[in-house]
């Protein structure tokens, strides 16, 4: 069975923001640990300092993925293909974020 550029389109979508937003997430956590880098972003030390970042995040993908999955299902594509522009747009940001993040660990 063929699939649609469509599905593969909506397949990377949700990837990149799986990808981007644990890889963000995981290299913060190895970042911390010298003691030359801090977290600059205060509602991310806020939910650190709750312990509700991890489930902050787990919750971003899952109404990442949830949302525009259902509404594309309910209105049959047509101009509702543009929502996924948000899982690709965060993806490819908090990828960025891991990114940058790993650029600061120096190793002396």
């Amino acid at each position: 069975m063929e699939r649609s550029r469509f599905f593969y389109l909506e397949a990377f979508a949700y990837f990149l923001l799986i990808l981007g937003t644990l890889g963000d997430h995981l290299s913060t956590m190895i970042a911390l640990r010298f003691p030359y880098i801090y977290e600059t972003n205060q509602f991310a030390v806020f939910l650190m300092s709750k312990g509700l970042w991890l489930p902050f995040d787990l919750i971003l993908i899952a109404l990442g993925i949830a949302i525009p999955y259902l509404i594309l299902r309910v209105k049959r594509g047509g101009p509702f293909r543009g929502l996924l522009a948000y899982p690709i747009i965060l993806g490819a940001i908090r990828l960025g974020a891991c990114l940058w993040n790993l650029s600061l660990i120096r190793v002396y």
